[in-house]
């Protein structure tokens, strides 16, 4: 039996899959193939193009100048490794006998396939994100067809049209439900190789997650704070217009796994970046609420998602994310406040409402606990930066 070319994986899988549309699943994928695949690259250069196309119109909501992309062997692997996932949980698996110990096979192939170097060069970064982008996304539907005389279930397929016909006749109905991320991809078996998979492009973590996705671990994506336009991009991203809960669902996400960061020995430098961009984004939102017709009123986001009797709806990272601009001023009031803040009066009074108020409603305790945490890491806080870097005064030469 003839192998499929990369022709037919790119066309029915990676061009869906980056630009939007219906992913193609087949049998599972081994090493070989996508050895081979790398080889074949040359021989799809339509397919290829269309894919690298479809990878910077993502791209350009991110940064002015999107490089030029390529498709290269790493990046097939990733793709291969979510396909043989996807399969994994493919409804029509167990009819084509995928016993146990083939479902273990898959998911070690697939686990080798996602387990590519990571990397910090911003173009393999920005090209994994794109090519990873609607991972979140991802979901299928099942439709459930009933007539007058039996029901069919077609999971991830259209109905052939002969059951649909003669609706009124027949008395035809379907019920279509989506099944999304969380019961895909998340379930015991893919889990694992979601995580690794996720690990290796940081960025679609950064700006996009879901519920059932596993959390951010800073250390792999501190260093994309440090690149102002993307750093810029994902504070946009994470803070868009909308309901309170929108707003601060992704930054909560972002400070819970800021919590768990502070519970290993990460890089001193490491902890004042992140915390830096949290207080960034606790900015954003005084920013939205400098059209409130009163300037010295309260938050009505505060007071909806801090208010008692919310205490057991809110978001895991919540308290912490408005509590740490107050920790900072007790441990280190530099990075306390965003940079410039006094410039702008109205975005100064609305960052003081924002603060009083989130001490009133979590209260002192929250807030020196997340500042004694921070005391274990930043240490060189209450030191001048000139202290820092000064050079130790010469020694008196001896006769």
């Amino acid at each position: 039996m003839a192998r499929p070319h990369v022709r037919e994986f790119l066309a029915r899988f990676v061009t869906p899959l980056v630009a939007g549309g219906e992913v193609h699943i087949g049998a599972p994928i081994p090493m070989t193939d996508v050895d081979r695949w790398e080889h074949e690259l040359g021989h799809a250069s339509v397919e290829q193009l269309a894919v690298d196309d479809a990878r910077q119109a993502v791209v350009s909501t991110l940064v002015c100048r999107p490089p030029p992309f390529v498709l290269e062997a790493d990046e097939l692997a990733l793709a291969a490794g979510l396909h043989n996932a996807l399969f994994l949980v493919h409804p029509r698996a167990e009819e084509w006998s995928v016993t146990d110990r083939v479902r273990r096979k898959i998911i070690d192939t697939a686990l080798a396939q996602v387990s590519q170097p990571l990397t910090r060069n911003r173009t393999r970064v920005l090209a994994r994100h794109a090519l990873l982008h609607n991972l979140f996304h991802l979901t299928r539907s099942d439709v459930t067809v009933s007539w007058w005389t039996g029901r069919a279930r077609f999971q991830g397929q259209k109905p052939p049209a002969r059951l649909i016909a003669w609706r009124g006749v027949r008395r035809v109905r379907e019920d279509v439900t989506v099944v999304d991320f969380e019961e895909l991809l998340a379930v015991p078996d893919t889990a694992p190789v979601i995580a690794t998979l996720l690990r290796r492009t940081p960025l679609t973590q950064l700006v996009d997650s879901h519920p059932g996705a596993p959390p951010l671990h800073w250390e792999d994506a501190v260093f994309l704070l440090r690149d102002a336009e993307l750093a810029r991009a994902a504070a946009y991203r994470l803070v868009p217009d909308g309901a309170p809960r929108d707003q601060i669902t992704g930054p909560a996400r972002l400070a819970a796994a800021f919590e768990q960061m502070l519970e290993r020995a990460p890089d001193e430098a490491d902890v004042r970046a992140v915390a830096a961009f949290l207080v960034h984004l606790a900015a954003l939102f005084c920013f939205g609420e400098l059209g409130l017709r009163e300037p010295g009123a309260k938050s009505p986001m505060i007071s909806t998602m801090l208010a008692a009797e919310a205490a057991g709806q809110r978001p895991r990272g919540l308290a912490t994310l408005f509590a740490l601009p107050g920790a900072l001023a007790a441990v280190d009031p530099r990075i306390a406040a965003p940079p410039g803040l006094a410039t702008f009066p109205a975005l100064e009074a609305r960052w003081t409402v924002h603060r009083a108020q989130t001490a009133e409603l979590l209260g002192e305790a929250v807030i020196d606990a997340l500042a004694g945490r921070l005391r274990r890491h930043l240490r060189l806080a209450l030191r001048d930066p000139i202290e820092v870097v000064a050079l130790p005064d010469p020694v008196p030469a001896t006769g």
